[in-house]
């Protein structure tokens, strides 16, 4: 077992003490424990750094060795994640200007950081249920190997670049039915990799960022695909 590997346990064991005895209880149990009464879009973040002790979504394991993040997953009853996973804003500027790809801040950040996924479950007959009704499951620690670093991350990464610097970025605008015109694009989508792609991570339709291209964009998110959440935490 290499040294990675060794911390990774370490830090997986020193997670598994903190919270073995909140497994298996509801997310209304959990709140009303610590005294969160408010819900909001972060409620299922706020709670998982209530059962760490923690006040930031960043923190430290292994005796300071170990560069964490929270992040949550939400299951439904069949056990897959409901959706996927979202990350940082592209610096698509950043992307082109970084001629290797060990140079990159997308390499660097999942080279340095550790994940922490804090699993919530549905009803296990798969009944959907309010998120308050949902049940603390577990907590995966993870870092992403050496192989989907070079491989599947770097793909996205190579495939941004190239359709900037070619030239070969499409963005058509499309009307709906009900009216609204949407843009579609074609940088790295669910279907490019098993790994992820790029979205939209904006406030809205106007919250938009100019290209080196010359063309507008609405902002972008990297996000891991729903897929590879789901064989993370199943590992």
């Amino acid at each position: 077992m290499c040294k990675n590997d060794i911390l990774i346990a370490y830090a997986q064991a020193e997670v598994d003490k903190k919270i073995q005895s909140y497994k298996g209880k509801k997310v209304s149990e959990l709140k009303e424990l610590f005294g969160m009464y408010k819900d909001n879009k972060a409620s299922f973040v706020q709670l998982a750094l209530k059962l760490m002790g923690e006040k930031g979504n960043q923190f430290s394991l292994g005796d300071g060795e170990i560069n964490a993040v929270l992040k949550t997953v939400r299951l439904t009853g069949m056990e897959k994640p409901a959706e996927a996973m979202s990350f940082m804003p592209v610096d698509f500027d950043d992307w082109i200007s970084d001629n290797l790809w060990k140079d990159s801040s997308l390499y660097k950040y999942f080279k340095e950081k550790t994940l922490v996924f804090f699993i919530f479950q549905q009803f296990p007959r798969g009944k959907r249920v309010n998120d308050s009704e949902m049940t603390f499951l577990d907590v995966r620690v993870w870092k992403m190997s050496d192989y989907d670093l070079t491989h599947g991350l770097k793909e996205v990464w190579e495939e941004v670049r190239y359709l900037i610097k070619e030239n070969k970025l499409e963005i058509n605008s499309i009307k709906q039915t009900n009216g609204r015109t949407i843009n579609k694009n074609n940088l790295p989508s669910t279907k490019f990799n098993e790994l992820g792609h790029l979205r939209p991570g904006a406030k809205n339709g106007m919250d938009t960022v100019l290209l080196p291209t010359g063309q507008e964009i609405v902002k972008q998110r990297f996000w891991f695909n729903i897929k590879y959440v789901e064989e993370i935490i199943s590992l």
